[in-house]
């Protein structure tokens, strides 16, 4: 959140901005409906000794052991699965400092060394891909087809849970080991991310579609929007205002479409008033397979309670037609509160805390779930929000009413102190669901796996392999 001034054209552009939202609705249609029904990305394979679909690599190129300055059209990754090496997706995330770079897009960030390896680039690759560990017989005489093999690294993945390794092998040929494979597609024209699991399509860089696939065939949209809503009230009372999702300014600056995952960076402010400019700053958004990954951080100048006297936040989405779907949470029945339409005394009742909450229908769902730094849940604990109600309208909506509204909330934000804090939201597509397997994924954000280089050759012993 910063405080800057509010540009003279910030209301009208709010104003204006449902007019936009149609339109480009209408181009996010007309992108669905040119789209077939097979999606352009592949389905994750069967996992190998580590169980983690949900889950990528990400091995920074300075732990590569004197690889700068490689060519990137050099490079392949193989795992071994049954004493045979076979080639994986991956992709090399180029970075400047920090930043993700992004060539595409209306704000393009540049590498400064393109199409090299530096040392604040990132190898990405997927947990579940990784293999066994190569035996005896030299790496090179595993790959056929790859020419000169000048240099090699084998990467060892360890999950922290249970201890389990497993293993894949970056390789610096002339022709090195491909693979077509690729996980996510990414359409610019409408805003499009596909995966086998979900397809996500994007209006003015916020979420108006999210599909699930079953057997490659998309369910209809299950998304009205996302829900952003602030209640504020200035000290001495001299004013209260509300926040919504559509009084902002959002727009897409820049996007990258690997193998492995859609990285998108968009740009996001809302003026309130007052001289007052609100800005949530630059969000990236990572694509993956069967999670989508979305963090932030939060600088504070002061103390927002320097000007107000209370705040509190909503974040959520608000489905659509979900008739039939379940909602799992804390504190929920282990089947689930019904969705309907219909506000059951149950539901009117529910209250909770918590940072995960599933909707579920048959034998897939979505599971939603956010992480805090210590010191922003220290002061903001998050209560769950869930609204089942589709007679009342909750504005502005493209459906009226709320099939459900899902969420979280967060009271008394004035109460943060001058700082930074990080948050993110995570979305997982979970095919097979049944209550209970929450648990195992949830885990895995809190102990996440770890990735070192534990043997490597160059080529001058290469040249030396008998």
């Amino acid at each position: 959140m910063a405080l800057a001034d509010a540009r003279a054209d910030a209301h009208r552009g709010a104003l204006g901005l449902s007019a936009a939202v149609r339109l480009a609705c209408a181009v996010l249609a007309a992108t669905l409906a040119a789209a077939t029904l097979a999606s352009a990305a592949d389905p994750l394979g069967p996992c190998g000794p580590i169980d983690r679909q949900y889950e990528a690599v990400e091995l920074p190129v300075a732990q590569l052991q004197r690889l700068g300055k490689t060519p990137l059209d050099r490079l392949g990754v193989v795992a071994f699965r049954g004493g045979h090496a076979a080639p994986i997706p991956f992709q090399i995330d180029e970075r400047r400092g920090r930043k993700v770079v992004l060539a595409d897009g209306s704000e393009p960030l540049e590498d400064d060394r393109p199409g090299v390896l530096d040392p604040d680039d990132v190898l990405v690759f997927m947990v579940c891909d990784a293999g066994e560990r190569k035996g005896d017989r030299p790496l090179e005489a595993s790959l056929s087809g790859s020419g000169a093999v000048t240099a090699w690294r084998e990467i060892e993945v360890r999950d922290p849970r249970n201890g389990v390794t497993a293993y894949t092998y970056l390789i610096v040929a002339d022709t090195p080991p491909q693979t077509a494979k690729r996980y996510v597609d990414y359409t610019p024209p409408g805003d499009l991310v596909g995966s086998a699991s979900y397809r996500v399509g994007l209006v003015n860089a916020l979420p108006m579609y999210l599909a699930l696939l079953r057997d490659g065939t998309p369910t209809p949209n299950l998304l009205d929007g996302p829900r952003l809503r602030v209640h504020a009230t200035l000290l001495m009372n001299l004013a209260s205002f509300d926040l919504n999702e559509g009084q902002g300014q959002h727009r897409l600056v820049g996007w990258k479409a690997g193998p492995v995952r859609v990285v998108r960076r968009s740009r996001h402010y809302v003026s309130i008033g007052f001289g007052i400019e609100l800005s949530a700053g630059v969000a990236n958004t990572y694509f993956y397979a069967r999670h989508v990954y979305a963090p932030g951080s939060m600088k504070l100048p002061f103390s927002p309670s320097v000007f107000f006297r209370e705040i509190n936040a909503i974040g959520g989405a608000d489905g659509r037609d979900m008739q039939g779907w379940h909602y799992y949470a804390n504190g929920i029945p282990r089947s689930g509160l019904t969705i309907d339409g219909r506000t059951s005394a149950e539901e009117k009742g529910f209250a909770a805390d918590g940072d995960w909450f599933a909707l579920a229908e048959r034998d897939q769902a979505i599971l939603f779930a956010v992480r805090l730094s210590e010191n922003l849940a220290r002061e903001i604990p998050l209560h769950l929000v869930y609204r089942d109600d589709a007679a009342t309208p909750l504005p502005p909506e493209n459906v009226p009413g709320t099939q459900p509204l899902v969420g979280f909330e967060g009271h008394h934000i004035e109460r943060l102190q001058a700082g930074r804090y990080q948050f993110s939201l995570h979305i997982f597509a979970l095919p097979g669901f049944q209550p209970g397997d929450q648990r195992a994924i949830l885990a895995g954000l809190d102990e996440p796996i770890t990735a070192a280089v534990t043997g490597s050759e160059s080529s001058a012993r290469l040249r030396s392999s008998p």
